[in-house]
């Protein structure tokens, strides 16, 4: 009876010793397995091309991946302009960095119908569609007054809905009914004396 109880409590503590050292074993399996010991320091992405930001992160044991693309005029043309993680955080192997990079290409956008629209309400639509407001001449005229009557590009007549490069400059011809800005308009007689004219005897 005493063997068998001996021979019981040997087996048990064999038992918990091999669980245990499965345990042990699975842990240190785990942590090489996801290398928690191990951090790479993420290098600056941002002003570099999509080729060189890869080779770079290759050589780390990191990778990447575009997730937007965006214009930004002060860029270079499908360099990197953001990052995440940022530069200099740590990260563990294969992570991905995700990057946004410049498209290059400036957006479009419809050119708005101005003409017989008030010059206040020009300028406000010309800001709010991503567009430059450039010159600004008059055209006397006795009727209508501070209302724009052509939309031009370069000198040319641009029509309402034509696709133009966000930025574009676009210049406006207003009305005025005015004269003092149109010195050449007052009426010259206005300074001048009426005479009566002389009758003559019959």
């Amino acid at each position: 009876m005493e063997n068998n109880t001996k021979n019981w409590l040997y087996n048990i503590g064999a038992a918990i010793g091999i669980l245990s050292i499965l345990i042990f074993c699975v842990y240190l399996g785990l942590g090489w397995y996801t290398k928690h010991n191990i951090k790479i320091k993420v290098p600056v992405l941002t002003g570099k091309t999509i080729s060189d930001a890869e080779s770079e992160l290759k050589q780390l044991g990191l990778s990447l991946k575009i997730i937007d693309s965006v214009y930004n005029e002060k860029a270079e043309a499908f360099s990197i302009i953001e990052q995440i993680p940022a530069a200099n955080e740590e990260v563990k192997p294969d992570r991905a960095i995700y990057v946004v990079i410049n498209s290059g290409n400036k957006p479009k956008v419809k050119m708005p119908k101005l003409i017989d629209q008030s010059l206040t309400l020009s300028k406000a639509v010309i800001k709010n569609n991503g567009l430059i407001l450039g010159n600004i001449s008059y055209s006397y005229d006795e009727i209508g007054n501070n209302l724009v009557i052509s939309q031009l590009v370069n000198g040319r007549e641009i029509e309402p809905g034509t696709l133009l490069n966000k930025g574009t400059t676009i210049d406006l011809v207003v009305i005025s009914n005015n004269k003092e800005q149109f010195p050449e308009m007052i009426d010259s007689t206005e300074n001048s004396t009426t005479e009566t004219p002389e009758l003559k005897e019959n």
